[in-house]
């Protein structure tokens, strides 16, 4: 971390700031249904790797919400989107942001490294080749992966690179996303389909499309500039994890570039950014007291500081955040990570399976039995909860 050179504007710690995201995350008092698309928009994404993970995630913020409202947003309302973004992982985001995002990924497009490049045997005109027939291929109209790679070998004369395009991971078809020029449609069965963006939405998204789009870093302030709205208290190194930033150096060009005003402050001893009107409001902000059950990859666990003891044991880091990527479903209590949850089957009936990491004021019990009734709601099917306790 570069040495401080000037006082920060405010010294705190992480009970505060995290208060503060809960708050502007909806953990700390949820919204309704019909706020869907403004949660997705001032989360800047829900993290959706997991299609069911994502829809927790929506429901942790939502009273009421149903999983269908997330499905008909996403296929008939088309007010959200699902594409690969943000560290090249899958999110749903709006519209807006992904146009956003599109101008903003030139900061990290990892094609133009030769040791990318070896890895997936192209060329980088190949890869541009490749794009190009991605976006002269895709529609409205939803097209399955096995479609979708057949169509681009016979346009562009190239079965190996058929071949490439039916692999499962997005290592291929990642670039086309970045670019504007593939989205995710809705599902087809157990298949996945594709959309052009522009076409799927009714407007302009691929960065062909779009001569006047600005300055990627311009384009990367905006969006750093809401990220900070929700993940106040956020250094550098948070929001490269958060972006996925391909070159050292990425984010304080950004931070830049923030269309708003910004304050360095330190949080236990880490230094972070806030916008400077946030300042005050981290300042005053009352530590979180309460129960809250998040699921797999949820964002509010994505982007918290790793290995710091105040936030979470640092002793059962690893069984966070673990290998492949795979972030598990966590239970905040009182603003701390007190322990992680999964769903699991006993004798024939569904189950919340609590693991404990360390002793909880006594009315938390009732709390999580709240938490868990939320979540069989959400999911439609009774819930109990079994509950052990572990170092």
């Amino acid at each position: 971390m570069p040495k401080a050179t000037s006082q920060p504007a405010l010294s705190t710690d992480w009970s505060r700031v995290l208060a503060l995201r809960l708050q502007r995350q909806h953990l700390a008092e949820r919204t309704k249904a019909e706020h869907l698309v403004d949660v997705v928009r001032e989360m800047v994404g829900l993290h959706a790797q997991v299609a069911s993970a994502a829809e927790l995630q929506a429901a942790a913020r939502i009273d009421g919400l149903r999983p269908d409202d997330v499905r008909d947003a996403l296929a008939s309302d088309r007010s959200i989107v699902k594409a690969w973004s943000f560290r090249g992982t899958l999110h749903h985001l709006t519209p807006d942001d992904l146009a956003d995002f599109v101008v903003a990924a030139a900061t990290r497009e990892r094609w133009h490294e030769d040791v990318w490049l070896r890895y997936v045997e192209m060329t980088e005109d190949q890869v541009e080749r490749m794009i190009r027939g991605v976006g002269d291929t895709l529609t409205d109209e939803p097209m399955t992966r096995a479609v979708l790679a057949d169509a681009i070998a016979a346009h562009l004369q190239d079965t190996a690179l058929g071949r490439k395009l039916r692999t499962g991971w997005g290592t291929f078809l990642g670039p086309a996303a970045q670019r504007g020029e593939l989205a995710f449609g809705p599902p087809q069965g157990q298949n996945v389909t594709f959309v052009h963006p522009s076409r799927w939405l009714g407007r302009p998204i691929a960065l062909a499309e779009r001569p006047d789009a600005g300055e990627p870093l311009d384009a990367l302030g905006r969006i750093v500039s809401r990220f900070l709205v929700t993940f106040p208290g956020s250094s550098r190194d948070m929001i490269g994890r958060w972006w996925g930033a391909a070159r050292a150096g990425i984010v304080t060009d950004a931070l830049a570039r923030l269309p708003v005003e910004k304050a360095e402050i330190d949080v236990d001893g880490t230094r972070a950014w806030v916008r400077t009107e946030d300042v005050e409001t981290v300042r005053a902000a009352e530590p979180f007291r309460g129960v809250r059950l998040l699921p797999a990859f949820d964002p509010f666990i994505n982007e918290l500081p790793r290995r710091t003891e105040s936030v979470l044991p640092v002793a059962h880091h690893d069984d966070v955040y673990r290998t492949a990527g795979w972030v598990t479903p966590l239970v905040v209590v009182d603003g701390r990570i007190g322990g992680t949850w999964n769903l699991g089957v006993s004798a024939k009936r569904g189950v919340v399976e609590v693991v404990r990491w360390s002793s909880w004021r006594r009315p938390a019990a009732a709390e999580l039995a709240a938490e868990v009734d939320r979540v069989a709601a959400f999911l439609d099917r009774p819930l109990a909860v079994e509950t052990t306790k572990v170092d």
